[in-house]
């Protein structure tokens, strides 16, 4: 969300009860808040990154590529809304004007390092959209460095405190899951390593399960191999906004992967009382 100091206090009322409507997934209330700040200006950035955002959440891609191109000529120097419309582009199938964006953005004056390591992540995404494997390396190494540059040295939580919020997810699992889960280890670090995102892992990933999914195993019993749960505790504290998301999107991740490990897909979760 855009920086509204300095606008008109009746403009920023407005937008606040936009965003506040967004977040509570009213869409009628966005809707009617946006229609009185375009009365008031509906040429100011902050109106068109909301009107950008409505349209997304509506599923009209024309109307929020419309409105980031108008956020882009209003503010020339903001890299925001190119990569909303990279975002847009992805989102509907188009990986290859995401890609032309994306690179045009970076081509240019030199980006801030977060806005640029987000410009990278995309363009990774697009790549692995193309079937560009290495293009798709290439972008999420960069970012993978960038996102480890830009961090402060202190996580916004202990290791021992996230930790301790894994094992109460784990904990709220149905008994029989976790009888199943004993000889799977859950390791937590910041980010995925190198290696996993050379072999094209988004560096980005809240959890990861490597390893041989229970379906796959033996008759006789999990090997040596079993597998594990990763869970990047970086990538979750820059996901979640405060401590209190922090730990549902702890929860909901290590449900995933645990879904993962038992050969499940999302849709599948219930049916292994993981949703």
């Amino acid at each position: 969300m855009n920086d509204d100091a300095g606008l008109d206090p009746e403009l920023e009322r407005l937008l606040d009860d936009a965003w506040d409507a967004l977040e509570d997934g009213d869409l009628r209330a966005v809707r009617r808040a946006l229609r009185a700040a375009r009365d008031l200006d509906a040429a100011d950035p902050a109106v068109l990154e909301v009107e950008a955002v409505l349209a997304r959440e509506q599923d009209e891609p024309e109307r929020a590529l419309d409105a980031y191109h108008r956020w882009s000529e209003a503010d020339p120097d903001d890299p925001e809304p190119w990569l909303g419309s990279a975002e847009v582009y992805l989102d509907f199938g188009e990986p290859g004007e995401a890609a032309r964006l994306l690179r045009e953005l970076l081509a240019g004056p030199p980006l801030d390092p977060l806005d640029e390591a987000d410009a990278r992540h995309l363009l990774g995404c697009a790549c692995e959209e193309k079937g560009d494997a290495k293009g798709m390396a290439k972008e999420w190494l960069a970012t993978l460095r960038l996102d480890e540059a830009n961090d402060g040295p202190e996580s916004r939580i202990t290791r021992e405190e996230f930790e301790r919020l894994a094992a109460e997810a784990l904990d709220g699992l149905p008994d029989e899951v976790l009888m199943r889960l004993a000889n799977v280890p859950v390791f937590v670090e910041d980010r995925p390593s190198e290696a996993l995102v050379l072999e094209g892992l988004d560096p980005r990933t809240l959890g990861l399960f490597h390893g041989l999914a229970m379906p796959d195993q033996s008759v006789l019993g999990p090997g040596p191999d079993v597998g594990v749960i990763h869970l990047f505790q970086r990538n979750l504290e820059r996901d979640a906004p405060d401590d209190d998301e922090l730990a549902e999107q702890i929860r909901i991740t290590v449900l995933h992967e645990t879904a993962h490990y038992f050969g499940a897909g999302e849709q599948d979760m219930h049916r292994f009382g993981l949703n």
